[in-house]
């Protein structure tokens, strides 16, 4: 709960390299128990996001570690970058994202990316939350060289054709 509010906070933060993304609270059936039910909250994604296709719908919420937007990799594929290819080396837990000459890489648990083979040093680190990648969504839209904006007012992600 520490790290779904610590994020909700953030998300007020200006969309840096990276990002973080909280995966969606759920309410489990009621059972027949003689205690009182307990109030059940709904966490809200910490942004809006655009692709070329209009907007992009997460498997897992995204969330903010500082001023860094992460999500998960079906993110960066409904963003629809013509293009763009994902690769995903299970030994070495990274992922390979190329764009005619720009490649961008990043590893689970590492907070350095690769951007065309040149070091740059992330707010966080991709995690696994749930058994699924979160990845920096700024760097990589970036480092593949698409365009991108962030309104910070609305919470709202613009990538490529989206952008108004």
């Amino acid at each position: 709960m520490k790290k779904i509010l610590i994020a909700s906070l953030l998300g007020s933060a200006v969309l840096g390299a990276s990002a973080a993304q909280a995966a969606p609270a759920t309410t489990p059936a009621a059972a027949p128990t003689s205690q009182p039910a307990a109030a059940a909250t709904v966490s809200e994604p910490a942004a809006t996001i655009y692709g070329n296709n209009g907007v992009v719908k997460p498997s897992a919420y995204p969330f903010f570690i500082k001023s860094t937007l992460y999500a998960t990799s079906d993110v960066i594929k409904q963003l629809d970058i013509e293009g763009l290819s994902i690769s995903w080396d299970k030994k070495t837990q990274t992922y390979t994202y190329t764009r005619g000459d720009h490649t961008v890489k990043v590893m689970a648990d590492s907070n350095i990316a690769w951007v065309d083979g040149k070091e740059v040093k992330l707010q966080g680190s991709p995690t696994f939350k749930r058994g699924v990648l979160r990845v920096p969504v700024g760097i990589i839209v970036r480092g593949v060289g698409e365009s991108i904006k962030w309104d910070k007012t609305t919470q709202t992600l613009w990538v490529g054709d989206s952008i108004k």
